[in-house]
């Protein structure tokens, strides 16, 4: 089953050249979990399991909004983002034809 927060990022990384979703949408297709990680930072902090999972899709929002601040030349971000998500395409493709038939 596909994940619909994937296509809204991969949609994000295009048509808005956010790096942010597009990282994001690469970190899911080659099995990395980046919000998990923030999460499992957030419980070992101590942080409420609630507030564990919300801040780290508040922290992601917070970060694509600044993302002009970080990157400002649009030119860029467009570079980065697209590159991501070509990358992680590449790479998913390539690790499923390497990985061995059991």
């Amino acid at each position: 089953m596909v994940n619909p927060f994937a296509i809204s990022w991969l949609w994000r990384g295009l048509k808005g050249n956010s790096v942010t979703f597009a990282l994001l949408f690469a970190s899911f297709l080659v099995g990395l979990s980046l919000s998990h990680y923030v999460n499992v930072l957030l419980t070992r902090l101590g942080v409420h399991w609630l507030y564990a999972m919300v801040l780290p899709a508040l922290f992601f929002m917070w970060l694509a909004k600044r993302e002009d601040r970080i990157i400002p030349d649009e030119t860029h971000r467009k570079r980065w983002a697209r590159g991501l998500i070509i990358g992680s395409i590449v790479l998913a493709l390539l690790i499923a034809w390497l990985k061995p038939r059991a």
